[in-house]
């Protein structure tokens, strides 16, 4: 009984990798899966070594689409076929430029089977190579598993799941299926862990390619453009997630502007980079003719609220801010050199979080600085005179 479902897109891809990845699935241990191929409008070349590599397979369906509509309905058209074979019980996709080890399919389906039935998806370590199948340099083994090994309710503030993975299909059903892309397989995982739990595999089952000149991370690296798109669809995951689980942000930001401030934009994004994400962020405009959000504006991100206040100063642009806080703590965002890594916010939250610090020091700048609502609020009147606005 054929009880795995695998799916692979593909669209472009340099002919060595399709080789390679196409042959380590026909080559794994675990032989009893259907295999859908689906060419999202790939040139006739790649079609054409897609059928002399899997040619005479029996467990290859391929399935040819003209046009190229991104990788979430390249999935769910391979998924809608798989959906309607009774006798799979298990669901994985996998990528046209990975090498997936031999025991691949068995030992996630193996985990499935002897896993409790709440479980419902496996997920375990891999190696990152680089365009050459060299191995990177990455984190020792050990701390690689321990980073990965957390428990689900963390799947909202890091993606941890990672490219080795399978899902049984019962809970496939119960959901919608991918979208959102470039971070479809993240926005899924956060939805199925809805319906289900989830077991790490300690150990490598797969290499994933990093410097694939061909792959979406490549474009998301090496294009602004594409960064921004990526991060703009992985924080609304992440915040559509906490609304669906009624997670209240924990932080509002607020970062007053004005002609005068250089390296906004820089600022501003420094701010959306950060590995802290539950938290609102209030851009306030106190130029004359708000021509600093003008050029905000089109870097999106769903936490955002951009307000006008021409002309206005420090202190009412923080008052105006404070008023449309609603979140148990507050942050005001300025001239200094905060953040100088992604995790500083996270640290400053954990930080907080642990030592309850409630003073303000009168040489201190309230910049950058997170406080409990509500003593900000009574205490900034006291102290402002002394600090540099």
């Amino acid at each position: 009984m054929k009880d795995v479902g695998v799916v692979m897109p593909v669209y472009t891809q340099v002919p060595e990798y399709l080789k390679l990845a196409l042959q380590s699935m026909l080559n794994q241990s675990y032989e009893h899966f259907h295999f859908v191929i689906v060419s999202d409008g790939a040139s006739a070349k790649t079609v054409k070594q897609i059928k002399e590599i899997t040619e005479g397979d029996s467990r290859v369906h391929l399935i040819e689409k003209e046009k190229n509509e991104g990788v979430p309905k390249a999935l769910n058209t391979g998924f809608h076929y798989l959906m309607s074979i009774r006798e799979i019980k298990y669901f994985t996709w996998v990528s046209s430029d990975n090498i997936y080890y031999p025991t691949f399919l068995e030992q996630h389906r193996n985990t499935l089977e002897q896993a409790p039935k709440h479980v419902g998806l496996s997920f375990s370590s891999f190696r990152h190579i680089d365009a050459n199948g060299e191995q990177l340099k990455e984190p020792q083994l050990k701390e690689f598993y321990d980073y990965q090994n957390q428990p689900k309710e963390n799947l909202v503030n890091y993606c941890f799941i990672g490219v080795s993975f399978m899902y049984k299909k019962r809970y496939a059903a119960m959901i919608e299926g991918y979208k959102l892309a470039p971070v479809e397989d993240y926005e899924y995982w956060l939805r199925i862990t809805e319906v289900c739990d989830i077991q790490f595999i300690p150990e490598v089952l797969m290499e994933y390619r990093t410097e694939s000149p061909l792959s979406v991370s490549a474009q998301v690296k090496h294009s602004k453009d594409g960064h921004r798109k990526w991060r703009y669809a992985f924080n609304l995951a992440r915040y559509e997630a906490r609304q669906r689980r009624h997670i209240a942000p924990f932080l509002t930001i607020i970062f007053p502007v004005d002609d005068q401030m250089s390296n906004v934009e820089t600022k501003f994004e420094d701010l959306l980079e950060q590995t802290y994400s539950n938290f609102n962020f209030i851009i306030i405009d106190c130029s004359s003719n708000h021509s600093v959000t003008d050029g905000l504006q089109p870097i999106n991100d769903p936490r955002l609220t951009f307000l006008q206040l021409p002309s206005g100063t420090k202190e009412e642009a923080v008052q105006l801010g404070l008023e449309r806080a609603n979140t148990p703590l507050t942050m005001v965002y300025g001239k200094g050199a905060f953040p100088s890594s992604p995790w500083d916010l996270n640290n400053l939250i954990i930080q907080f979080q642990q030592d309850k610090y409630k003073s303000l020091s009168p040489v201190t700048s309230y910049e950058q600085i997170i406080f409990e609502k509500l003593y900000f609020t009574t205490q900034l009147s006291k102290v402002k005179e002394g600090l540099q606005l």
